[in-house]
């Protein structure tokens, strides 16, 4: 209204006004808050920052992607050669030839050391923040603390997506613990499929109808049942009413893409979801979560077919670099490229004929955009890559890190169930500083 009232005072009127009795330096400063109002009221919402977690699950060897020793002998080098990238002195693997070329937007933590070398632990541990059954708490997910923070409530799209080659073992990746269902993912296994699924039947007056009365009973059946399951049906059938009620579903259809822009991603299905995940922060998700399989390389057949999976991310993930900066959206979105842990220095010890065992002693993750600081590396390991002998990164630090990036403040303590009040991340973690200033 007051925007409204600046724009249409006009000159003659201003004159009236004076000559009314209303003072020439009163009426100035009136204008001029009005004037301040009015162009807080015109500036755009600031864009809260989205998160894209590009998920290697079985734990890539950190030797053969981010860290690569070319000095090291054969057994601890592998058959992979480094290269250069655009920043001068960083080396990667040679699998990853277009991304070497974005290394100015991106940072390598080399430093990333844990002591969870078991997959179901580790995932867990990496994707929280807290080691299983730690407090005797369920943890909510990374993407669920992104959900409830960040997320809009009111949003038609879910603000937490997963998406990728899913199965029933990685149930874990929709468990939002004590954030509650309102902050589970929507998992799409397949980022081609769209959300046909969700089309409502038949006229809209009488989907409404019949969806306002269905609502009303799950509603009614929460109320009185006080079951967290029924909670939980509830609020998961309110949101696909939202959804299917929204046309902002166009930004899970894949098709509305031109056929280049697909094939820049590469025909992979990880790389379709790259692209899916693209489309669903550009339309305002808070986090989404991409997830590509069968990095547990224990023996050279899988190492061997885990350079395929290589491919897969050069393509996706530097695609999804170059979408991002060119729609202004880099610098609002973090990427992050991460497994539970990585690999042994050594090939083929053991039972790992050709390949390489768990270690979590020392491993690599990527962080891109989100306004870091890229074009550098932190943390350095031995000549081997056993052990980190500068600047070790923690679990909890990583997590206070992302947390800083994203504008969530990692200190916060969130009430679980009980009113226990549980932080964000555990503490004593400390952001690192080098990425964020």
């Amino acid at each position: 209204m007051r925007n409204h009232l600046v724009k249409t005072i006009t000159r003659r009127e201003a004159m009236r006004l004076s000559a009314a009795g209303v003072a020439g330096a009163s009426l100035s400063g009136w204008f001029g808050l009005l004037a301040d109002h009015a162009a807080r009221a015109a500036a755009p919402p600031k864009r809260p920052k989205s998160c894209i977690l590009l998920w290697m699950a079985g734990g890539p060897s950190h030797h053969d992607t981010f860290d690569p020793k070319p000095d090291a002998p054969a057994d601890v080098r592998g058959e992979l050669k480094a290269i250069a990238t655009s920043v001068p002195g960083i080396q990667i693997s040679e699998r990853f030839p277009r991304f070497a070329r974005q290394m100015q937007h991106a940072a390598i933590l080399r430093g990333m050391s844990t002591d969870e070398a078991e997959h179901g632990r580790a995932r867990i541990y990496v994707h929280t923040g807290y080691k299983p059954g730690f407090g005797g708490l369920r943890y909510p997910l990374l993407g669920s603390t992104v959900s409830a923070e960040l997320g809009r409530p009111d949003a038609a799209l879910p603000n937490y997506v997963v998406t990728g080659a899913l199965a029933g073992k990685n149930s874990f990746l929709t468990d939002a613990g004590y954030r509650g269902s309102r902050h589970e993912p929507l998992v799409l296994n397949n980022p081609g499929q769209g959300l046909d699924n969700l089309q409502a039947p038949g006229s809209a007056d009488d989907f409404d109808d019949k969806a306002s009365v269905l609502d009303q009973l799950e509603q009614g059946f929460a109320r009185t049942s006080k079951s967290s399951a029924a909670a939980a049906h509830a609020t998961t059938l309110r949101r696909a009413l939202e959804l299917m009620r929204s046309d902002k579903t166009k930004a899970f259809e894949l098709s509305q893409e031109p056929p280049a822009s697909r094939q820049a991603y590469g025909e992979s299905k990880f790389g379709q979801c790259c692209l899916l995940a693209r489309r669903l922060v550009e339309a305002g998700v808070s986090f989404v979560e991409v997830y590509l399989g069968d990095w547990d390389t224990h023996t050279k057949p899988v190492a061997d077919a885990a350079l395929g999976l290589m491919t897969q991310v050069d393509d996706g993930l530097s695609t999804l670099v170059t979408d991002l900066k060119e729609r202004g959206l880099l610098d609002t979105t973090l990427i992050i490229w991460m497994g539970e842990f990585g690999r042994t220095p050594k090939i083929g010890v053991g039972k790992n004929v050709g390949g390489r065992d768990h270690w979590a002693k020392a491993w690599s993750s990527v962080l891109v955009g989100g306004g870091i600081k890229g074009g550098q590396t932190i943390g350095k390991t031995d000549a081997i890559g056993g052990e980190v002998i500068d600047r070790r990164i923690s679990i909890k630090d990583f997590m206070a890190t992302v947390g800083t990036v994203l504008g969530i403040d990692h200190t916060k303590k969130v009430d679980a169930p009980g009113g226990r009040p549980v932080r964000i991340v555990e503490e004593g973690a400390t952001p690192i500083r080098e990425l964020i200033g």
